[in-house]
């Protein structure tokens, strides 16, 4: 594990999370990053933390304000407990922690390999799932937490029956852990993300065919982008909104919505009625 730290000048305008701690995995690239930035333009300290040192560096030296932390981790493999600590060094309190960090390995039930499940379900589901754990010592009162899941995790799609056992497992532990919380000051919630622009599924937007089916099935006609879900990232963390527990915030576009959905099926003359 490889740690660094920065020193810059204040936000512009700080807002709803001025002196606010917050620890965000998946912090390298992606919805991570994006939260990070919002998070600190909001006048919060980040802690970022991921696999990729270059571009965890590039994300903490793009976030606005002094005081952020960067953490190299492996959260598959990586001693958590040693992250927690390093993290909440000279006894820094924690006010939230994002899960951003996550693997997706589409396939087909036929296709899919041991080490497939194997690797998403220890970073997507054991790794948030511990570091909560190790991190509750550090958690101030009031904090919240906020699971990156997935639209996947509430609605069937093909090929992406691994990553939604993944993501469905998120979403219960989500809801145990916001029962089990609340009465220590933590809020626990999660936010569901649609099909987002990420470097995770760039190979699937390579085929412009393909995009305009994703569109399609979306009622905002677009494909989500990391922004979308920072925001509502920090709706969840505000204090502010502290009478949001235990909810799932689908921020997904009205994604998958089908053809017939979108009626297809109704009659030509839309004012006849049988």
């Amino acid at each position: 594990m490889t740690t660094g730290r920065t020193n810059d000048k204040s936000p512009a305008n700080p807002g709803a999370h001025a002196g606010q701690r917050y620890l965000v995995t998946g912090a390298s690239s992606g919805i991570g990053a994006a939260v990070c930035r919002h998070l600190a333009a909001e006048g919060a300290r980040i802690v970022a933390v991921g696999r990729d040192e270059t571009r965890l560096r590039r994300t903490v030296e793009t976030c606005e304000g002094p005081g952020h932390q960067w953490l190299r981790a492996d959260l598959a493999d990586d001693d958590l407990d040693a992250l927690a600590d390093e993290a909440g060094s000279g006894g820094a309190r924690m006010d939230g922690v994002v899960h951003a960090a996550g693997v997706f390995r589409p396939g087909l039930i036929a296709d899919q390999t041991p080490h497939d499940l194997e690797q998403m379900w220890r970073t997507n589901v054991r790794a948030p799932y511990l570091l909560v754990q190790a991190l509750l010592p550090k958690l101030s009162a009031p904090a919240g937490v906020v699971f990156v899941s997935s639209v996947s995790g509430h609605t069937g799609i093909a090929g992406q029956s691994a990553y939604a056992a993944t993501k469905g497992a998120v979403e219960a532990v989500m809801r145990c852990l916001a029962i089990e919380l609340a009465p220590r000051g933590i809020r626990v919630n999660s936010v569901a993300p649609g099909f987002i622009a990420t470097e995770m599924n760039v190979q699937f937007r390579d085929d412009g065919a393909r995009v305009a089916k994703l569109e399609a099935a979306s009622l905002a006609e677009r494909l989500g982008a990391p922004g979308d879900i920072s925001r509502a990232v920090g709706f969840l963390l505000d204090p502010r909104n502290s009478f949001v527990v235990g909810h799932c915030l689908r921020v997904d576009g009205g994604y998958p919505v089908s053809e017939v959905a979108k009626g297809v099926l109704l009659p030509e003359d839309r004012g006849q009625v049988s």
